[in-house]
């Protein structure tokens, strides 16, 4: 431990004065932005292997061993389509090219991301948050475990070259770019969805009144991918997510609805629960809140903390042992900057939660390369539970993180965008070269 401790804190003096010393790891960062075609081409080139495993093992073996044909799947696939050209064409144009890069027929590979959510086993999420005047100095938190079978998981930044489309960063499945399991854009809004309330264990989330499921539609995680181009805000987010149940949108299939958490830049909570017929949400103010396990030892350790919640307590109850499961496959930590969220707010993303967090903030232009074809995802689920030092680690580079704010906002004039974001590139570069050493050292 005390070996590790020394290591680091060489390593993250070297990241903050920009200094790249040889026994840091290389990672290639990637600059997944332009337009959909290119954005998808180079998608679909980083991530060909995992994808055409995926395809095959997760939907047309499934399908095939159900009797499900080739031309059923793209027959089923109709309605994703139809309102995805309505609402978003440029997903069409995205995953039209991810599907010519790994040479598959682009109306089979739209079936595959439009007909794959929810043919799974039922796994529940944990998504929580903490009101401002419980946090200390007023800092704006957010956090999603994703509890999921096991599958490669990807964290991007994607940034549409598309007028009104807003700059994010996401986690999905390497092999399923088109939906959203949490995010944070450039406006600061956080969000995550997962299952609904009636499936959740000892949740105190909303109840709706039960529609009947459909099957041809838009899934919870399409639909999240949309919020986080379009809002900018957790009412923003709200309507989004009205307007689209109203217009019969929304398919859940046999699970139903869908549970939903945002958090914006205001330090607005709110919950939002929907299925295919109804719609109810509820603003959560002065208190800790989790949409499931609210007598847990994790949120037990929230509630009664002794003063102001930190940003440190805060994420770390996510490794707590009564909500850090085998199934938790990623998990997503957001500290939203309302004064310059499109430059400061960052995301501490875990693949697998147990695993340590990698920090990317919204003003980069690229990601790590690791992060987006599964590296990371590999490293993390062989590695051992070392939670003292990734917490030790994890304090390290925040305090790097708040080293390099001032430093930028002291050096780099304001309009200087193309310099701020090659130091916030090269900083996470360097952060993420010493982590996926961390990672292999660790195992």
């Amino acid at each position: 431990m005390k070996r590790h401790k020394i290591r680091i804190a060489a390593l993250l003096v070297a990241c903050v004065v920009s200094i790249s010393p040889n026994a840091i790891a290389e990672v290639p960062m990637i600059h997944l932005a332009g337009t959909p075609e290119e954005i998808g081409t180079k998608w679909g080139r980083i991530n060909k292997e995992i994808i055409l495993r995926d395809l095959d093992a997760a939907y047309l073996k499934p399908a095939a061993a159900a009797g499900i044909s080739k031309e059923t799947l793209i027959e089923r696939s109709a309605a994703y389509v139809r309102i995805a050209a309505k609402i978003a064409p440029h997903w069409l144009e995205q995953t039209g090219a991810i599907a010519r890069a790994v040479d598959v027929p682009e109306d089979l590979f739209l079936a595959f991301y439009g007909g794959l959510s929810r043919k799974r086993f039922l796994h529940e999420c944990t998504s929580y948050a903490v009101s401002r005047d419980r946090t200390r100095d007023g800092v704006i938190l957010f956090h999603k475990t994703r509890d999921n079978v096991a599958r490669p998981q990807a964290v991007c930044i994607m940034d549409s070259s598309l007028e009104g489309i807003n700059k994010f960063i996401g986690v999905t499945d390497v092999s399923f770019l088109d939906g959203l399991s949490m995010m944070v854009n450039e406006k600061g809004l956080a969000g995550a969805g997962d299952y609904p309330a009636n499936r959740k264990k000892d949740s105190s989330t909303l109840h709706l009144e039960p529609a009947e499921p459909r099957y041809r539609g838009l899934s919870g995680g399409a639909i999240l991918r949309h919020i986080a181009e379009r809002a900018s805000s957790s009412a923003e987010a709200l309507a989004i997510i009205e307007d689209f149940v109203a217009k019969g949108y929304y398919s859940g299939g046999k699970v139903g609805g869908k549970h939903w958490l945002f958090v914006d830049r205001e330090g607005v909570i709110l919950e939002v629960c929907s299925n295919e017929k109804y719609v109810a949400s509820k603003m959560h103010s002065k208190t800790v809140y989790f949409s499931r396990l609210n007598r847990s030892a994790a949120a037990k350790r929230l509630r009664e903390a002794g003063g102001p919640v930190d940003f440190h307590l805060f994420h770390n109850v996510a490794r707590d042992p009564s909500i850090c499961l085998g199934s938790s496959i990623s998990g997503m930590t957001v500290e939203i900057d309302p004064t310059h969220p499109e430059l400061f707010t960052c995301a501490w993303v875990s693949l697998p939660v147990k695993a340590v967090s990698f920090p990317l903030l919204m003003g980069q232009t690229s990601t790590p390369a690791c992060l987006l074809n599964g590296e990371a995802y590999s490293l993390g689920t062989k590695t051992k539970r070392n939670t003292r030092l990734w917490e030790d680690t994890e304090q390290r580079m925040r305090a790097s993180k708040e080293l390099l704010k001032e430093k930028i906002a002291a050096e780099l004039p304001a309009d200087d965008s193309e310099k701020t974001a090659q130091a916030l590139n090269k900083w996470s570069e360097l952060q993420a070269g010493m982590l996926i050493e961390l990672l292999q050292e660790s195992r």
